[in-house]
């Protein structure tokens, strides 16, 4: 990784040489939650795709019937549930891709534990009927969740410094090949050794997908350390006054309590059917406020089809019509009008599914540039003379046997997804269990691998075997439903098995060609 010129001045290469180092240790240490971020992300940009292919094959929408009036849902609902109404409840509308409300409430429990607690089902449009909690079908989530905080406690906090260490890599990794990034730009030397292989595929990637991930640094960054600054402005700003904060930044909150005079909601849904038929705009999701009380609230969310990262809400008094409060293309925050800019970016969810394949391939194409980052560092290790077996036995574990765990892993989740009964108590904490232990055997097996190669090779054709079970079962457990669901419309459960298809070639194809690659070495050293 010689990458200074005869020219440099005894400073300038000691310069490179300590960029050079702090690269290599910085990234491998964060290597592994890194390809999680990205290999997640990649995943979560088909998270309603995922979704819909996990849920309605059990529980089908039938597209001839009509839909029932969202009044007669929601009083349905607050029948069945003994929801608490002092203070909100937020209900998701069906899309093209999740065909299901999903309503939040919170309930109380029943005794000896009376105490309040979240609740978030699905609910059919057509027959009302509760399908299913929404953690039920917990793979989609799971991979989100693991995408932005590990889906553990402050994780978001941890995931927000891996963000910021690689946005050092990046910078760095300019430095480090600032002379020679033109021209060497597609450099890539097929009879070289094999260490200079693996270091133009780390440095063409790094330098063909710099302004990707660079958004993403910045962008993950911004997002997921949001509450450093907050606290900042909280304390030093506003005077501890957090309320007067989330007024400025648009995110106003009712505090008035709820009254005793009872209400009829019906001028509700007329004001949610009023602003749905508003052109240019997609009802999102709705909230109620003291449902059923005289100084009830709702809040219609929707996004603006025309003007980019823009959203259209508006909150009425439910007793009047009166708008309380109002945010679309004419009357904007600053604050959240960055923020929405920021999100959209981040899960390009601007555009449409030619763009998410892009994002899909660039994020596969850096978690191979991480990859092949761990490769040259072992390699450069195991030829120095005194570094320790068992260094590299521990590094060889964490690093390339938790990237090539994830891949498995999230392999074995999709196999769970579809293999586990729908009504099995505790689905997603099997659904976990069964990630975790896929991820920590690859680990353990990852210990005594002398050949990267070859053990990169025998991951891959593991995936694509799985991955493949998981497609036939698909169509062994389901085919009448998936037929039925693509004539209506519900494209999603064939596409997530194309797109498990394709990956699993993948695999074969580059497992065979470390094969071949691994097979003439063997003979020029014979």
């Amino acid at each position: 990784m010689n990458t200074s010129m005869k020219s440099d001045s005894p400073e300038q290469h000691k310069v490179i040489k300590n960029l050079i180092e702090a690269h290599s240790w910085l990234g491998l240490i964060i290597s592994p939650l890194l390809f999680l971020v990205f290999w997640a992300g990649a995943v979560t940009l088909f998270h309603d795709e995922v979704t819909q292919w996990a849920i309605t094959p059990h529980h089908p929408v039938d597209n001839s019937q009509a839909d029932i009036p969202l009044a007669k849902l929601v009083e349905q609902q607050l029948a069945q549930y003994p929801v608490d109404q002092t203070g909100r409840f937020r209900i998701n509308m069906p899309t093209a891709l999740v065909p299901y409300y999903i309503f939040y409430f919170d309930v109380f429990g029943d005794a000896p534990e009376p105490d309040r607690q979240s609740m978030a089902i699905l609910v059919d449009p057509k027959s009302g009927k509760t399908v299913a909690g929404k953690d039920d079908f917990y793979l989609s989530q799971f991979i989100y969740r693991l995408h932005y905080n590990l889906d553990l406690p402050g994780g978001s906090y941890l995931i927000g410094i891996v963000t910021l260490i690689f946005l050092f890599a990046l910078v760095s990794g300019i430095f480090i090949h600032a002379r020679k990034l033109l021209k060497h730009f597609f450099l890539y030397r097929v009879d070289k050794q094999r260490r200079d292989k693996l270091l133009d595929i780390h440095t063409v990637v790094g330098v063909m997908t710099l302004p990707f991930t660079l958004m993403y640094a910045l962008s993950g960054l911004i997002l997921n350390l949001a509450i450093v600054f907050q606290l900042a402005f909280v304390m030093f700003i506003y005077q501890g006054d957090q309320q007067a904060l989330f007024n400025d930044a648009g995110f106003n909150r009712t505090s008035e309590p709820r009254s005793e005079i009872p209400l009829e909601m019906s001028n509700a849904f007329s004001l949610i059917e009023q602003t749905q038929q508003q052109p240019n705009v997609e009802l999102r999701n709705i909230i109620f406020h003291h449902y059923g009380a005289d100084n009830a609230l709702v809040q219609v969310r929707g996004t603006d089809t025309v003007n980019f990262a823009q959203r259209d809400e508006v909150t009425y008094r439910v007793q009047d019509g009166s708008v309380m409060d109002k945010v679309n293309a004419d009357n904007y925050n600053v604050f959240r009008q960055g923020r929405d800019v920021l999100v959209s970016l981040h899960f390009s969810n601007f555009a449409g599914v030619d763009i998410r394949i892009l994002y899909f391939i660039l994020a596969m194409a850096i978690s191979a540039m991480i990859v092949t980052g761990n490769m040259l560092w072992l390699d450069k290790r195991r030829s120095q003379r005194h570094t320790s077996p068992r260094s590299l036995a521990i590094v060889s574990a964490i690093t390339l046997g938790g990237c090539g765990g994830i891949i498995v892993a999230t392999a074995v989740g999709f196999l769970c997804e579809r293999l586990l009964p729908a009504t099995l108590p505790g689905r997603n904490e099997w659904l976990i269990g069964c990630f975790v232990v896929s991820l920590l055997a690859v680990m353990l097996y990852s210990i005594k691998v002398n050949d990267t190669k070859r053990h990169i090779s025998q991951l891959l054709l593991l995936t694509s075997g799985i991955l493949v079970v998981t497609i036939l079962a698909d169509w062994i457990m389901f085919s009448e439903p998936i037929i039925a669901l693509w004539h209506s419309g519900y494209r999603g459960v064939i596409g997530v098995q194309i797109g498990m298809g394709l990956i699993a070639v993948v695999c074969i194809y580059t497992a065979s060609r470390l094969a071949t690659v691994n097979q003439t070495t063997y003979l020029k050293n014979i």
